[in-house]
């Protein structure tokens, strides 16, 4: 990739990464205006939304109030444990897991291919503009991080004894309220609706 064309990856990821909280807007009109919710489908939806957002605790946990932040700002040191040993961007694993969860509950195909290849290509956006901004900031260590840990998929999950465990969830709680808040609302229109 040449670096006027790595110029404007960066540039894109930083306006998805600015603008991620409307970026769900297309999906959940999709889903108000064309649900057709089975029993099967809500069931499927909701686990996988609940999977995504206890994920989303976990990593929140390690990472603390950094993720709420919309600008490029990142922590005074790298995280490298827990759920970031597994994968470099959970947050996003867990936010995938939610969003196809609501496609799913709507029953609806195409509204989950629609959902899956939206989120791919933003989310590869924004984790280009994350990584030239932690390369920047912890340089050799960040390029070690990123030889050995996969972006999204694990290479081997970790056995059960040898998964670290946060002290306390009570901070990643506070930290998700608006996403947790966000989750009740429409799985509850979704339910009226369907």
């Amino acid at each position: 990739m040449s670096s006027n064309q790595q110029s404007q990856t960066i540039a894109i990821g930083e306006w998805f990464f600015k603008y991620r909280d409307y970026t769900p807007i297309p999906l959940i009109i999709m889903l108000l205006i064309w649900s057709e919710a089975t029993v099967v489908s809500a069931t499927l939806g909701v686990l996988s939304i609940c999977f995504g957002e206890l994920f989303r605790i976990y990593s929140v946990s390690f990472i603390g109030t950094v993720s709420r932040t919309r600008s490029d700002s990142t922590g005074q040191r790298l995280v490298s444990s827990g759920p970031f040993a597994i994968v470099r961007n959970p947050l996003y694993v867990g936010n995938f897991f939610v969003s196809v969860g609501f496609s799913l509950f709507s029953g609806v195909a195409w509204i989950v291919a629609v959902t899956a290849a939206l989120f791919f290509v933003q989310y590869y956006f924004i984790v280009k503009y994350e990584e030239s901004i932690l390369s920047k900031k912890f340089g050799d260590e960040y390029q070690g991080y990123l030889r050995k840990v996969p972006a999204f998929v694990p290479s081997k999950l970790p056995k059960l004894d040898n998964i670290d465990w946060p002290k306390e969830y009570s901070h990643a709680l506070k930290s998700e309220k608006r996403t947790l808040t966000t989750i009740f609302v429409l799985l509850g229109l979704l339910m009226v609706l369907s």
